[in-house]
């Protein structure tokens, strides 16, 4: 374990964060332990009602969750309005965090909108700067100036959406350093910035590699990857081939991890879950399996937060899967301590700066 520090908040939003976690409350010092242990999250939906849904999930395992996870709509630049987001996103969200302090919000942001398909040359120009710096000012305004920042999530993932860096790595590479320079000149901001991939390469595509996408170490503060059960076309593997695929294959899990170590950075987990099956994803459905191991990948991962995609993208929710759910509680509930009066307790701070692990 590395020493704890302390971490001020003129230091918030710098490109330091390669062993510790960001201040999360801009008017005081915080003390963080690193690689201390992961902070548990998950994502349930949009705005209000997901915040609605993530108190089930609490109650669920027992704990309050540390990290809220949202995401940003692309359906077009009218999506960066303040008031919309404030309204329907970040003022709810604001509230589930005052009442969890310490906690953290991490929020997914669209590098362009549908119709924009890669127009990554126009945007590194500055075409959409006054909407970057718009959804920016919302976070600070809102209160979330110290937000988690998910650029352009996926964009290994040619099927994502209109920022996919699979025909144009480098173009990518450039709007997301565009990009981060905007928030970062946002009165009040105090952002980390995560790039986060998906698992693998697509075939008859120019990215091949993690390098090829990549911003620069200026950039990126943390690094993280989506690792679903899944198998592509392969129905019939097996829930110990399939997690060695998920491990092994080029752009994998494995793959992901030596890169994160290689650049200094930290090691995060923003979307997990299982997959029904029947399409050609190739989900394993309801598998205990999956879940142990992952939950044994945030150890072994260095996983400084991890937040389960429990909301049906196509692949189901948790509640579907009996025997995945049980393996999720049994690895993640809340084992009751004694405080030194005795009496059971169930509130304790998490050792990485976040409310709870």
């Amino acid at each position: 374990m590395i020493a704890a520090q302390v971490i001020r908040p003129s230091e918030c939003g710098k490109s330091r964060f390669q062993g510790s976690w960001t201040c999360s409350v801009l008017e005081r010092e915080c003390t963080v332990d690193n690689f201390a242990g992961t902070s548990m999250g998950v994502y349930t939906g949009y705005g209000a009602q997901a915040v609605a849904a993530v108190v089930h999930h609490e109650e669920l395992l027992g704990r309050p969750m540390a990290v809220g996870t949202d995401y940003l709509p692309h359906g077009g630049w009218t999506d960066f309005d303040p008031a919309t987001m404030c309204a329907w996103q970040l003022r709810p969200w604001r509230k589930w965090r005052e009442e969890r302090p310490g906690s953290s919000f991490v929020f997914g942001v669209p590098l362009l909108v549908d119709g924009c398909e890669g127009q990554f040359a126009q945007g590194a120009a500055g075409a959409f700067d006054a909407a970057y710096a718009r959804a920016a000012s919302a976070l600070v305004d809102a209160g979330h100036g110290d937000a988690i920042i998910r650029l352009g999530w996926e964009p290994n993932n040619r099927a994502i959406g209109p920022w996919q860096a699979t025909d144009d790595p480098s173009g990518y590479a450039a709007l997301f350093r565009r990009a981060v320079a905007v928030f970062r000149a946002t009165p009040g901001a105090c952002f980390t910035f995560e790039l986060s991939s998906s698992l693998g390469v697509q075939p008859e595509r120019r990215l091949r590699t993690f390098a090829d996408y990549y911003p620069g170490d200026g950039y990126v503060d943390w690094l993280g990857m989506n690792a679903y059960d899944l198998k592509w076309g392969d129905l019939g593997a097996s829930a110990a081939d399939r997690w060695t695929w998920i491990r092994c294959q080029d752009m994998g899990l494995d793959a992901h991890v030596a890169f994160v170590r290689a650049r200094g950075k930290r090691n995060v987990c923003a979307e997990w879950g299982l997959y029904r099956r029947g399409d050609p994803f190739a989900g394993a459905g309801d598998s205990a399996y999956y879940v142990d191991r992952m939950a044994d990948y945030f150890a072994w991962g260095e996983v400084a937060y991890q937040s389960h995609f429990d909301h049906d993208w196509g692949g189901g929710s948790l509640a579907e899967f009996p025997a995945g759910r049980a393996a999720y509680v049994r690895r993640f509930r809340r084992r009751p301590s004694r405080d030194r009066t005795g009496a059971f307790s169930t509130a304790v701070r998490s050792s990485n700066g976040l409310a709870e692990t």
